[in-house]
């Protein structure tokens, strides 16, 4: 089974477009005049990059070393300005708060419920009142999706062995309100099951779900 630092390195990853429904939430953040974001689980840049050219001042956090060495590279070249910083999200090593929004795109499943319920604790930790949260995850239809005959349920929602190029890590999958239950008293702006293509498994549409609040 292939790290994340080498799904990342593959060319067809490097070439990834930015997740449109992220674009689209982009102007309004702009208007409210918001300028310091996270990208919590920046892996190649996808985001961290529109973000920085829009002049945003951006910070990406990720666990792969290899990645953000690769991501920086990128940045140096490109002479584009962010800051990296290698971290689990978490345990993010920022004061809370410290940012007016966060994004977070296909991270914070990775895990047991509790790795979940505590990457979700950290991002609202670090956003300021009134700030904007983006999240955008594989809920549990998507986990229904990809269960093998080998597949092992650890605890609802949560797999290992399952049909995906990362199926030996274990995943959480959460169900919506399971999310909206982590961030009581924000005003959610979007909660949606879509569906949509999912870049390390060849392009397929599968169900993800987007979640756009504000705190």
């Amino acid at each position: 089974m292939p790290d994340w630092g080498e799904i990342f390195a593959a060319p067809e990853m490097q070439r990834l477009k930015p997740n449109p429904e992220f674009l689209a939430i982009l102007p309004e953040v702009q208007a409210a005049g918001y300028r310091r974001v996270l990208d919590a689980g920046c892996g190649a840049g996808r985001h961290l990059l529109p973000l920085a050219q829009e002049g945003f001042e951006v910070w990406g956090v990720d666990r792969e070393l290899t990645v953000l060495e690769a991501l920086q590279k990128k940045l140096r070249a490109s002479e584009i300005p962010a800051s990296l910083v290698l971290a689990d999200l978490g345990r993010l090593p920022f004061p809370g708060p410290s940012f007016q929004g966060v994004v977070s795109i296909n991270v914070i499943n990775h895990g047991y419920t509790r790795t979940f319920q505590n990457y979700c604790r950290e991002l609202d930790r670090v956003l300021a009142p009134g700030g904007h949260l983006f999240i955008y995850v594989s809920p549990r239809e998507f986990g229904d999706l990809v269960r093998r005959p080998q597949t092992r349920e650890l605890e609802p929602g949560t797999l290992v062995e399952i049909d995906t190029p990362d199926g030996e890590m274990i995943h959480h999958f959460p169900t919506p309100e399971e999310i909206q239950g982590q961030f009581p008293g924000y005003r959610v702006l979007r909660g949606e099951t879509i569906a949509a293509p999912i870049p390390f498994m060849g392009g397929v549409e599968m169900p993800q779900y987007v979640f756009w609040a504000r705190k």
